[in-house]
């Protein structure tokens, strides 16, 4: 019996708060971070991203001009490769499961940037 009051005033006191208990472990397995990247004749903008591995990444390339090679981008330790059409937003989602680094190229492999993942 004193289990089940135990268990019943558990219950109303997360009712009680709004369910603030439930809301704190969805936010972290729910976190999702966007990252606008810029692509221009002077490579990506921004080259170095730090971020936490087990979290779900959508990387947003904007390719603002045709006057440069940033016409795809290679992510090659993932195997994605993913047109950049100028003015278009292209989305790159992904979820880093290690530490360490994720490099991301245009085709021809001559503008450069990483993910530095950190635990």
């Amino acid at each position: 019996m004193k289990k089940l009051k135990l268990f019943l005033a558990l219950a109303a006191l997360i009712i009680g708060a709004g369910g603030a208990f439930a809301l704190v472990t969805n936010v972290v397995e729910a976190h999702t971070r966007t990252i606008k990247i810029k692509v221009d004749k002077n490579g990506f903008s921004s080259s170095s991203i730090e971020v936490e591995a087990g979290h779900k990444l959508n990387l947003v390339f904007t390719r603002t001009d045709k006057d440069n090679c940033g016409n795809t981008v290679v992510f090659p330790k993932l195997k994605i490769r993913k047109t950049l059409p100028v003015g278009k937003d292209v989305i790159v989602s992904l979820t880093p499961r290690e530490a360490g680094n994720i490099t991301f190229t245009c085709g021809m492999g001559m503008y450069k940037g990483s993910l530095v993942v950190s635990d």
